[in-house]
């Protein structure tokens, strides 16, 4: 099972399409970017530099402890290796 955090911007929508489209479970955790929920600290021990989006695996590839994940291009990246059904030929 897959965190996202999660706000309505480009990058949010980036990461919920590729989730869907690679039918991978996942939960969404909304932030209110309005209210300050980027600077939360229970937010920051998964985004030091309290970026949206970011993600908790909390069953990564290798087994091992949950993996936290940040800047959408990362998650994407991350995402690609872990679900390759997208680009199998």
């Amino acid at each position: 099972m897959i965190d996202l955090y999660f706000a309505p911007t480009p990058n949010g929508h980036k990461i919920t399409l590729f989730l869907e489209e690679a039918e991978l479970d996942y939960r969404l955790i909304k932030v209110d970017l309005g209210k300050g929920g980027q600077f939360r600290p229970e937010f920051l021990r998964i985004s030091p530099n309290n970026k949206i989006p970011a993600i908790v695996d909390h069953s990564p590839a290798d087994g091992g402890e949950p993996l936290s994940l940040f800047e959408s291009g990362a998650i994407l990246l991350y995402l690609a290796e872990k679900n390759r059904t997208l680009f199998e030929s």
